[in-house]
């Protein structure tokens, strides 16, 4: 009987000391752990959105018809107002998610593949940023990019569309 007693009191004292020791150890070791995937600069920055457009005007009219863009002032870059074909109206920032410091890292629309790519015109040829590809609704479909394109809120008001951030 006394034996069963010390070694369990010999067992009470080794946890008491080696547990706490052992989850100190393992929690220097977990705060070791770096992320090591450099960073691509994600941020995009941002910039005042407060517009008013009015679609029975000439240069928006184009936009009472689903499928239909117009590129505004505002934001970062610029803001791509869309109709789409489900009859809702989408704002996005016009700075790609990835690398926006690059001045290259600008939204526009390819009609001719139904996405958004990042990139620019120069002397109307078109010039790749960084291969991002997005849905009209401003998500990833392929490229370097990890993140979604910046949303702004749209409300509509008869033939009246508030772009807000």
């Amino acid at each position: 009987m006394w034996m069963q007693s010390v070694n369990f009191e010999y067992l009470y004292l080794i946890m008491r000391f080696f547990v706490p020791v052992f989850g100190c150890f393992i929690l220097l070791i977990l705060c070791q752990c770096k992320d090591t995937a450099p960073n691509t600069n994600n941020y995009i920055p941002e910039g005042p959105v407060s517009l008013v457009v009015n679609t029975d005007l000439p240069e928006y009219y184009t936009l009472k018809n689903p499928g239909n863009y117009v590129y505004l002032s505002g934001g970062h870059r610029g803001v791509l107002v869309m109709h789409t074909f489900d009859d809702n109206f989408v704002a996005l920032e016009r700075t790609c998610s990835f690398e926006p410091d690059n001045t290259c890292s600008k939204i526009y629309v390819d009609s001719t593949k139904a996405t958004l790519r990042c990139g620019t015109f120069n002397l109307n040829k078109w010039e790749p940023c960084c291969q991002s590809r997005f849905q009209y609704n401003g998500l990833v479909t392929e490229g370097p990019a990890q993140f979604n394109l910046r949303t702004y809120l749209v409300s509509v008001n008869g033939s009246t569309l508030t772009i807000r951030n």
